[in-house]
């Protein structure tokens, strides 16, 4: 039998709109729902806290009366980190983060472990300490000296304040001032050494400057000697770049000239010769010509001896004056060629002395490029002499810069040490406690007092939010995004006895859990028209959520208001109505479906107006296809056509597929979630699922939802039953008041 956890409703607004979810689970909480957790586990906190300020006060106690402790302080003051100046009266100014500095490592040096071992390995005063003499061995005394020991700053000062806490008021203050007068013993005593040691250093380091700097004079020596040869070079003359220079100049004018020749070459060899102009100086040189001149004076000769033969009476026809005739123009034509050879030699001379001008002026033009390559490579070589020496030189100067330096650091030393300044410390004397510092009872107590209150709480805490499952309506809201119709509450907390769950309405309608249902009903029908609620599928997520119950208390519910309802059993896997109503016909949903009956015939009458119940009937091999078909919907618009409402109770939807082949068959779902059973992730892919078909969510139910310390039920519930008539009350109780008829007054 189905246990039907008892419900009070929840006064939770129902949207009237399509829902908008978030991405995701919400995780915040609010202050309504701390101050509910704080209630619910008021004792867990109130024994945690208990307990432990007990205890804290049970620890002090044997704290203070086996393990007190008495803590010393004594100061030491840094009044420097810089040794005074030699010379100078005024103290250097410090800068305060220097300062800090300075205190920080003095802080350090006082806990370092060299110091406190030599001072517990070779101080007789404390080897006489009853701390000393408590049986522990040298490693030990360190580690417990390391550990008690308290060294911090002042804050805005150089005072540093040393502390420890031992069992004997006795033994701290000449612990501690043992450590003072040891540490500012080693630290005077041991700034001198460092000292030493540092002039030590530089001493030697100045020896090596003055034995380099020798070294590299002896190089620059010898430099000059094997390297820079030339003359003048070191005081700036440049003999090779002057005559660079100079060559570079005359390489210019050679290079103009050449080109000046290079054209009269080209402009002698290309012209034409028939256009070839002699000029006067040309035409002296050629008269001149031994041939020319020897045919010329033929040539007067045979003109002066034809004249003596025309003078003498010789007519042109005579035989002497014809040869004379012609002898006179051989002459000419001998002249002629001979003056037209003359002429083409003084040609071809004038191209062959432009060309060799032109050779002339080219080879005087490479021998100059050359010189000047020459010259440069000398540059070149004498420009990485003079970088080498001057580079020498630089770290010459340097090094005599350093050594200056060197020089002043080492007589500023020997001034320290000759006038013994070095960092300066003091100390302040321990005295002896007059008063146990630790435990303290005005500091145990409260912080035992805060400590329990906190790990309560935060127990408290921590368990609600590592309990994800559905305890409230609002958990409801918050994780699943649904809206809930109403939170039926755990039968165990219901004051009326009730025998069967599932006819509470009925059997019971004083009851929480039938008023419950009746909140539910309201809800539902204030969800949305009348006629777009009218089939509706309850399922669950899993098994055992109260599912059936849920659906026949609403059907009878709904019925009691006057509506016309049928239930329908669609759990082929776990039918539960054939038991709850023993009367109900055999044959059901399932014959309706293969077509062999009609809804009409099948549909049985109970005892309770307005109610018809439809069983499974026998249980098919098949029932996800059988629910797939097309008989549904036909049922469902038949039974439509003769109900107000229809309620299927159907499996649970993460554990078959049934209910998602349904869901598109009916107007709306119901999901039914068990208070500390149904897991936040649970009741989410029961959504989704849901919502992958595109199916319309009503709504969710909380079913089993218990009394709880900071709930809203105890208190509800009490007002309920004050509220109600105890004549009525008392009948109930003992099933003496006749059946509701209708709706309660």
């Amino acid at each position: 039998m189905t246990s039907l956890p008892m419900t009070v409703q929840e006064r939770i607004p129902m949207p009237m709109g399509p829902i908008v979810r978030p991405e995701g689970a919400g995780t915040s909480i609010t202050v309504q729902d701390v101050v509910r957790i704080l209630k619910q586990r008021i004792f867990l906190i109130l024994f945690i806290w208990i307990f432990v300020f007990s205890l804290t006060i049970a620890a002090t106690y044997l704290w203070a009366r086996y393990w007190p402790g008495y803590a010393a302080m004594g100061q030491v003051i840094v009044e420097s980190p810089l040794p005074k100046a030699p010379m100078e009266f005024t103290n250097p100014i410090v800068q305060v983060d220097l300062l800090d500095r300075a205190v920080a490592d003095q802080m350090v040096r006082l806990k370092s472990e060299g110091l406190l071992r030599d001072l517990i390995t070779n101080d007789a005063r404390i080897r006489d300490t009853q701390w000393f003499k408590s049986g522990r061995d040298a490693n030990e005394r360190l580690q417990a000296l390391q550990g008690g020991l308290g060294v911090k700053q002042i804050p805005e000062t150089n005072y540093i304040v040393v502390s420890l806490s031992t069992r004997n008021p006795e033994d701290a203050p000449v612990i501690l001032n043992q450590l003072i007068d040891k540490y500012i013993f080693e630290t005077t005593s041991g700034s001198q050494r460092s000292y030493r040691e540092e002039l030590d250093t530089y001493v030697k380091e100045e020896e090596a400057i003055k034995a380099r700097l020798q070294n590299l004079r002896d190089q620059q020596a010898d430099f000059l000697k094997m390297e820079l040869t030339e003359p003048g070079v070191i005081k700036g003359i440049n003999v090779v770049g002057e005559t660079w220079r100079v060559l570079a100049q005359e390489a210019a004018r050679i290079g103009t000239e050449k080109l000046q020749y290079q054209a009269q070459y080209e402009n002698l060899v290309n012209r034409d010769p028939s256009q070839s102009a002699i000029t006067p100086q040309m035409r002296m040189m050629i008269d001149q010509d031994p041939e020319v001149v020897q045919l010329q004076n033929a040539r007067v000769m045979q003109e002066q001896l034809l004249r003596a033969r025309e003078q003498q009476g010789l007519g042109e026809n005579h035989r002497e004056i014809r040869e004379l005739q012609s002898q006179l123009e051989s002459i000419d034509k001998q002249l002629a060629d001979a003056r037209a050879r003359k002429e083409q030699a003084v040609l071809e001379a004038e191209i062959a002395q432009a060309q060799t001008m032109y050779f002339n002026a080219m080879h005087a033009e490479q021998q100059l490029l050359e010189q000047i390559d020459q010259e440069k490579s000398k540059q070149r070589d004498l420009d990485r002499q003079i970088a080498e020496y001057e580079n020498r030189e630089k770290e010459y100067d340097l090094l005599e810069e350093q050594l200056g330096r060197v020089s002043d650091y080492i007589a500023q030393l020997n001034m320290l040490i000759r006038t013994s300044s070095a960092i300066r410390v003091s100390g302040v004397k321990a005295m002896v406690p007059l008063e146990r510092s630790t435990p303290r009872w005005e500091y145990n107590l409260p912080a035992g007092f805060m400590l329990g209150l906190l790990l309560g709480v935060g127990l408290a805490m921590l368990l609600e939010f590592i309990d994800t499952s559905l305890k409230t309506g609002r958990d409801v809201i918050r994780h699943v995004h649904v809206p809930v119709l109403g939170t039926v509450p755990d039968l165990d907390d219901e004051e009326i006895p009730i025998d069967a769950i599932e006819l509470a309405p009925h059997v019971a309608p004083r009851s929480m859990v039938a008023e419950a249902f009746r909140n539910i009903r309201t809800n539902l029908l204030l969800t949305c028209p009348a006629d777009r609620q009218r089939t509706v599928l309850i399922t669950s997520p899993r098994p055992e959520d109260g599912r059936t119950a849920v659906a026949v208390n609403l059907a009878i519910s709904l019925a009691q208001s006057g509506r016309r309802v049928l239930l329908v059993d669609a759990n082929f896997h776990r039918p539960r109505l054939r038991s709850i109503f023993p009367k109900a016909n055999a044959d059901g949903l399932s014959n309706v479906l293969l077509g062999r009956a009609r809804l009409a015939d099948l549909a049985s009458k109970t005892e309770l107006p307005n109610l018809d119940v439809l069983t499974t009937g026998p249980i098919p091999p098949n029932p996800t296809e059988l629910l797939a078909g097309t008989y549904l919907q036909q049922m469902v618009a038949q039974a439509t056509e003769q109900y107000d409402q229809v309620i299927f109770d159907g499996p649970p939807v993460l554990l078959v597929s049934d209910v998602l082949v349904m869901t598109p068959s009916v107007d709306g779902v119901i999901l039914v979630f068990r208070a500390k059973t149904s897991s936040r992730g649970v009741a989410q892919r029961a959504r989704e699922q849901i919502e992958r078909v595109e199916g319309h969510i009503f709504g969710a139910i909380l079913n089993a939802a218990q009394v709880t310390r900071g709930g809203y039920f105890r208190e509800q519930i009490r007002s309920y039953y004050d509220y109600q008539s105890d004549q009525l009350l008392d009948a109930e109780k003992r099933h003496e008041l006749p059946e509701d008829k209708g709706e309660k007054a």
